[in-house]
């Protein structure tokens, strides 16, 4: 019976998760003006996710009427800097960024971890990124948040591990095929969570 006990709390404490930081809003006057949403840094091993969750932050403050630079731009002028990947932003000045793009405030944003796992009968997904909004006139951030979303668990059914493998090689051919990622509501769920926090348009 408490073998029973210990196993339900550890299937507990694996189920669905997910943690955050309060959002930080270091400039409490300020008010959106046109916003650039620059390419993500990725410090994950998923080289493509950087792509998703700025399409995906894109989206989201569009559908929530901010007024935006659009992508294809910020990817021309920045590669007039140089600047092809997140990555290489610290090598440029708000004031050259400034001078690129037209805009009143840059979006900066950073995968700290995504990740999949598929161990036998355990199943994991996590996906965790950090956003800061920097004014384009100041160069002070004004904003900053950190969010994550996960999900694990234990199946000891036989059939719902072949199944849950089978999902997760369905996600894979989704991926290639509908231009979609397998942590896509983990990715929806962090971004639009960070989104409700940054002050209306």
């Amino acid at each position: 019976m408490r073998k029973m006990v210990c196993m339900g709390s550890l299937i507990a404490l694996l189920l669905l998760a997910g943690c955050a930081t309060k959002p930080k809003f270091l400039d409490p006057g300020w008010t959106p003006g046109r916003i650039a949403v620059l390419p993500f840094t990725n410090e994950s091993v998923d080289v493509s996710v950087e792509k998703f969750a700025r399409a995906l932050m894109y989206r989201t403050l569009r559908n929530k009427k901010y007024d935006l630079v659009d992508l294809n731009e910020i990817d021309m002028r920045l590669n007039e800097l140089g600047i092809t990947e997140g990555g290489q932003l610290p090598t440029v000045t708000i004031v050259e960024l400034r001078e690129k793009i037209d805009a009143d405030a840059f979006l900066y944003g950073d995968i700290i971890e995504a990740k999949r796992v598929l161990l036998g009968i355990y199943f994991e997904k996590k996906f965790k990124a950090a956003f800061r909004i920097v004014d384009a006139y100041s160069g002070n951030t004004v904003w900053e948040d950190e969010r994550e979303s996960s999900e694990s668990r234990l199946v000891f059914n036989p059939d719902t591990v072949i199944e849950t493998a089978a999902d997760e090689v369905a996600d894979d051919l989704v991926m290639k095929s509908l231009d979609s990622h397998p942590l896509i509501k983990h990715m929806e769920k962090v971004v639009q969570t960070s989104v409700r926090s940054i002050p209306k348009p």
